[in-house]
C-alpha cells in the first residue's frame, strides 16, 4: 500500500488496472445506489459520478469488495494477506501529527447541513432513513495517548445531528467510560468519511482480538501496512480531538452521554428494522447516544465513501483482521504444522474461520485442535472453527463443505463449547453476548491418510483441443469449485 495512501489514490490505481467501474447516467441516492452497489457486489470498485440531487459530488462503494485488490496494494497474494496484517500489526510505524491536511481543504462551521453537503444514501425502503455506514470513529485514549479508530452506524436525525450506535465491549464504548467517570459527558471524537485504504482496513477489526487489544493504537498498524506514518491533524471545533490527515469528509463533534435518540421513528427498542447489517439479516433499531456535528470539513473534490454491510466490501473489512488475529495464535502455537487461515463469505466476517494444517508425523495428531482453540481463543467473535488437511481449498466452500462430509467423525471431531462471548449476529446469542462455539475437526487421521489420497489429473491446454472461443465458453460455465479443483489437477 505503500503508492496507495489515500481514498482517491486507491481509485486512480483501480483505474489504472481496468478494476473501476463509472456510473456516469444519473442515480438516485434513495435506493438506487444501493441497489447498484449489491448488484456489483465482490466486484470493481464502482463510483457514482451523478447523484442526483448532489450536483457535482460523488459516491464510491466496493473499495474493500475484491481480495486481490487489496493483495494488489499490498504487492502480495491474496492468500498471504492474513500473515500481511499480523506482521504489521506487530510491527506499527508511529503517526504522526501535521498541521496542514488535505481533509481541512474546506472548512465549514455554520450553516452546517448534513443533508446537502454529503451525498447520504438509503439503502432499502425498509430502512430507518440515511445511515453513514463508512464513518470511521477516531478518539484519543486521555491516558495513553493512543488512537482508537472504529465504525459505527449513525442515521442522521438532523442537519447537524446523528445518533452513533457503539456495541458494548467496543473499545470507543470503554474510553468513552473513562472519560464520563472523570465528569466529561460530552465525549470529543471525529468521524472520517473516507481515507487511506490501510487506516479504513487496520481499524475494522473487532473489539475483543488478541493482535489489536484495548489500548492498542491502530494507526501505528495502519503506518506498517502502508510502509509510512499516518498523519492526523487537530480539529477545528473540538479541542481534544484529531482528524485523519487522508479524508474525504471529516464531521466534528462530541457524543452526547446524557442523551438518547432513538435510531427508528417509532423509538422502540430492538423490535423495529435499522438496516441490511453485515450478518444477511435486518438490524434492529435502538436507542442510543447521539452525536453532535460541530464543524464539517473535506478535501477539494471528495468522494463519499459508502459500504454496505450486507456485501463483500464489509465482510472483508471485518474478516481480514480477524484472520490476522488466528494466524497470529495459531503460528505461536504450531508453526510446523499450521499453515493458512480464512473467512468463508458465508461466515460473514469473524462468525467462522477455516484453519488448514500440513502434519508431518504421527506425533503432529491433535495439533489441529489446539490449533482450533487457538483460534477460538484469539478473537472472542467467532462461532466456529473448521480445521481441514492441506490438500482443501480453504477459500472455496464447496471444497472445505467436501471435507466436513467426507472426512469429519462427527464421534470424535465435533466439539460443542460451553457457553462463551460470541457475535451478537450468531443465531444462539442471548442478551449477554454468550452461545456456544462449534469446532469440527475436518482432517483425515494421519494414520489413514493414504486413504484419503485424491486423484491428479495430467495437465492438458483444452484450447489445443476445441479451440480458444469454445474453451472460453466452457470455462465461463464452471462453476469454481470445478475452476479451484481443476487448478489443482484434481
Amino acid at each position: 500500500m505503500h503508492s496507495v495512501t489515500s481514498l482517491s489514490a486507491a481509485m486512480d490505481e483501480a483505474l489504472a488496472n481496468d478494476d473501476l467501474l463509472r456510473i456516469t447516467r444519473e442515480t438516485n441516492p434513495y435506493l438506487e445506489v444501493a441497489a447498484i452497489a449489491r448488484t456489483t457486489d465482490a466486484g470493481p470498485m464502482v463510483v457514482f459520478d451523478n447523484v442526483r440531487g448532489h450536483e457535482g459530488k460523488r459516491i464510491v462503494t466496493n473499495v474493500f469488495a475484491d481480495r486481490k485488490r487489496i493483495a494488489r496494494w499490498c504487492g502480495i497474494d491474496a492468500q498471504d494477506l492474513p500473515a500481511r496484517l499480523a506482521d504489521a500489526a506487530l510491527n506499527p510505524i508511529a503517526s504522526r501529527e501535521t498541521a496542514e491536511a488535505a481533509c481541512q481543504q474546506n472548512v465549514i462551521t455554520s450553516g452546517i447541513d448534513l443533508f446537502k453537503t454529503l451525498p447520504l444514501a438509503q439503502q432499502t425502503s425498509a430502512d430507518a432513513g440515511c445511515v453513514i455506514t463508512g464513518g470511521l470513529a477516531l478518539i484519543r485514549d486521555p491516558d495513553t495517548g493512543a488512537f482508537n479508530g472504529s465504525y459505527h452506524r449513525m442515521r442522521v436525525l438532523g442537519p447537524d445531528l446523528t445518533c452513533i450506535t457503539i456495541q458494548a465491549g467496543r473499545h470507543l464504548l470503554e474510553i468513552a467510560r473513562k472519560m464520563r467517570a472523570r465528569g466529561e459527558r460530552r465525549i470529543p471524537i471525529s468521524v472520517n468519511i473516507g481515507a487511506g485504504p490501510a487506516v479504513l482496513l487496520a481499524c475494522s477489526g473487532s473489539t475483543q482480538q488478541t493482535l489489536t487489544p484495548f489500548g492498542y493504537d491502530e494507526m501505528g498498524m495502519a503506518g506498517a501496512l502502508q510502509g509510512k506514518a499516518v498523519e492526523y491533524v487537530k480539529c477545528r471545533t473540538q479541542e481534544g480531538a484529531w482528524s485523519l490527515a487522508e479524508a474525504e469528509y471529516v464531521l466534528e463533534g462530541y457524543i452526547d452521554t446524557d442523551r438518547l435518540a432513538s435510531e427508528e421513528d417509532s423509538g422502540k427498542d430492538g423490535e423495529k428494522g435499522m438496516m441490511p447489517e453485515a450478518g444477511g439479516y435486518m438490524g434492529r433499531a435502538w436507542r442510543v447516544w447521539e452525536f453532535n456535528v460541530t464543524g464539517i470539513t473535506h478535501r477539494n473534490n471528495p468522494v463519499y465513501w459508502f459500504p454496505l454491510a450486507v456485501n463483500a466490501e464489509t465482510t472483508n473489512l471485518m474478516a481480514l483482521p480477524a484472520e490476522a488475529s488466528v494466524f497470529d495464535a495459531c503460528r505461536r502455537i504450531s508453526p510446523r504444522v499450521f499453515e493458512n487461515c480464512h473467512v468463508l463469505q458465508a461466515m460473514r466476517g469473524c462468525l467462522g474461520v477455516v484453519i488448514r494444517i500440513r502434519r508431518k508425523s504421527f506425533r503432529d495428531e491433535g495439533l489441529q485442535n489446539n490449533l482450533a482453540f487457538g483460534a477460538l481463543s484469539a478473537h472472542s467473535d467467532l462461532g466456529w472453527v473448521i480445521a481441514v488437511d492441506h490438500d482443501i481449498d480453504i477459500t472455496n466452500a464447496d471444497d472445505v463443505m467436501w471435507a466436513v462430509i467426507t472426512r469429519s467423525d462427527m464421534r470424535e471431531g465435533l466439539m460443542l463449547s460451553p457457553r462463551a462471548k460470541v457475535s451478537g449476529m450468531l443465531a444462539e446469542g442471548d442478551a449477554a453476548g454468550t452461545g456456544r462455539k462449534v469446532y469440527i475437526d475436518a482432517t483425515a487421521p494421519f494414520a489413514n491418510s493414504d486413504r484419503y489420497t485424491r486423484g491428479v489429473f495430467e495437465n492438458v491446454a483444452i484450447e489445443d483441443w476445441i479451440g480458444e472461443e469454445a474453451a472460453a465458453r466452457l470455462r465461463a460455465r464452471q462453476p469454481d469449485y470445478v475452476k479451484s479443483l481443476l487448478s489443482r489437477r484434481y
